[in-house]
């Protein structure tokens, strides 16, 4: 790979973040960007698309919109948020304009656009062309690597966890000051008829996620029975929107757990962490389903910030989130009985469950730290 460019400019570019998921947008990937931006120590503009053009090509306007970004931030290096659609504005801008971009890969983005010959093409075009492109994950990295990308080209910055300790700007305790960190009792009086944390001392298992098939709500659903005859008090909060509520909804009450499972949507930033911090552990055995997959999954990360042992699938990029046996364990995702052991495991020894937790939550403190992910990629921009 040349870093000719960057040699010669002997500074960090002035960049421009295209991306079609930013802030106040929830999601793993939007709360990726929103970190790398806080946290970058150069000058960065955002530029969060909205493809509502009813022509094809739906992104067409963008291309405006990012020149007019350009010219008036005199901007010197795009990054791609999607490899597609906003790679074809990046290839376009600098087959015209000569100006460079690194586009920003997170696993899925990569296989799928592989099912279809043309926009195979169209993806190695975008990803040759760039002076970088930047992976969530060692997995995410392989993929690339299997279509073709040079190594050298490549840079794993792994998403970080940002905890949330603050009411926001827009929540539901406005008159609060900033600095109030909140504890569950502040949080619940705060909240609004019918939307009040659980007051009771069952334990919680956790899910937090789009309700899509791949995550594996699904089979967790699908052993609750067996561990309710060990843990009777147990509950299974699901946390997430998502094409799969309805089915996911159609499970608990066909297999009699409407008063065991309850799925919560559109919830806080607030109410997230409190769920964290009051569940006895965090489960999502994610699975690949064609070219739908994990490729990272931030959502571990946050949970283990919390002290919670995780339970993940073994599938795509999450073994890169937990140490297994450590901070929780990798199971086989579609094996319910590997499940249904390292649950009732972690369920029924309290000193285990809290080694997990302890070990998980210094791991990822140490190991997952904005400051450091961003440097590598200042790093590589100033070679």
């Amino acid at each position: 790979m040349s870093h000719q460019y960057f040699v010669t400019l002997k500074k960090l570019p002035k960049i421009l973040l295209v991306t079609l998921e930013f802030p106040p947008q929830i999601g793993g990937v939007s709360r990726y960007y929103d970190g790398l931006v806080k946290h970058w120590s150069g000058e960065i503009k955002v530029l969060c698309a909205n493809l509502k053009w009813p022509l094809w090509p739906h992104w067409l306007p963008l291309i405006w919109r990012t020149g007019q970004m350009i010219k008036k931030e005199k901007i010197e290096m795009l990054w791609v948020g999607q490899v597609l659609p906003v790679g074809y504005i990046a290839l376009w801008f600098k087959k015209r304009k000569k100006i460079p971009y690194a586009v920003f890969t997170h696993g899925m983005d990569i296989l799928v656009p592989q099912k279809l010959r043309r926009k195979r093409y169209l993806l190695k075009k975008i990803l040759f062309n760039s002076e970088l492109v930047v992976a969530n994950s060692q997995f995410t990295r392989g993929e690339l690597i299997k279509l073709g990308v040079e190594d050298s080209k490549i840079v794993v910055v792994y998403p970080c966890p940002m905890p949330y300790h603050r009411m926001s700007e827009n929540s539901y305790c406005e008159e609060r000051s900033d600095e109030a960190i909140l504890n569950i009792d502040e949080i619940d009086a705060c909240l609004p008829a019918g939307r009040r944390l659980a007051r009771n001392d069952n334990k919680i298992i956790l899910s937090v996620g789009r309700l899509v098939k791949r995550k594996g709500f699904d089979k967790v659903i699908e052993v609750m029975p067996r561990l309710l005859k060990r843990v009777p008090d147990l509950k299974y909060m699901i946390i997430g929107n998502g094409p799969e509520a309805t089915a996911l909804q159609t499970q608990i009450v066909e297999s009699g757990l409407s008063d065991s499972i309850e799925i919560l949507e559109n919830i806080s930033d607030e109410e997230l962490q409190e769920w964290y911090n009051k569940c006895a552990l965090f489960v999502l055995p994610c699975r690949q389903i064609g070219a739908d997959v994990e490729g990272f999954g931030m959502v571990f990360l946050e949970a283990a910030l919390a002290s919670k042992p995780v339970v993940a699938g073994n599938s795509g990029g999450a073994p890169e989130t937990t140490r297994h046996g450590y901070g929780g364990f990798m199971v086989e995702p579609n094996s319910p009985e590997e499940l249904y052991q390292a649950l009732l495991k972690i369920l029924t020894d309290d000193a285990f469950a809290n080694r997990l937790g302890n070990y998980g939550r210094d791991w990822v403190s140490k190991n997952f730290q904005w400051e450091k992910e961003v440097e590598k990629l200042a790093d590589v921009l100033m070679k």
